[in-house]
């Protein structure tokens, strides 16, 4: 079995076609996945989907579409300000979000136990002003 990459590439899978501007409908169409063999999340509960990342290491957010269409670009990446629990990510720095949508952040480099939740806003289609906003968490391997 091949060793995990030591950075963390997380995905947010969009559903397009059937999204609508409402907590539940966002919740329902949107799918997180990544790169570190960690289970994809069921829809309808991206507030449980949890992502390992690697101290010292990156951590990048990508949005597609399943249609493969639209295109996702993500605006925000931030811990949440209330109740996001451990302190894990250093740095978050944002791309274009019309021409880079991809989010990077640097992870710390020292082991912090527990998780941090965290919101990641993101608008379909680059002309778009319909800003969806859900609520992932992380955790550091150890």
């Amino acid at each position: 079995m091949g060793k995990k990459p030591s950075d963390t590439v997380i995905t947010l899978t969009v559903d397009t076609e059937n999204i609508k501007p409402n907590v539940q409908s966002i919740k329902d169409n949107v799918v997180f996945s990544d790169n570190q063999s960690d289970p994809k999340e069921n829809p309808g509960h991206p507030e449980t989907y949890l992502s390992a990342v690697n101290k010292g290491k990156n951590c990048t957010w990508q949005g597609v579409a399943k249609n493969k269409r639209d295109t996702i670009n993500i605006t925000v990446v931030a811990k949440k300000a209330d109740g996001g629990g451990a302190d894990i990510l250093s740095e978050i720095t944002l791309g274009d979000p019309i021409n880079d949508p991809n989010v990077t952040s640097t992870v710390k480099d020292s082991v912090i136990n527990g998780t941090e939740s965290y919101n990641v806003s993101f608008i379909i289609n680059k002309n778009d002003s319909q800003v969806y906003t859900v609520d992932p968490r992380l955790r550091m391997n150890t």
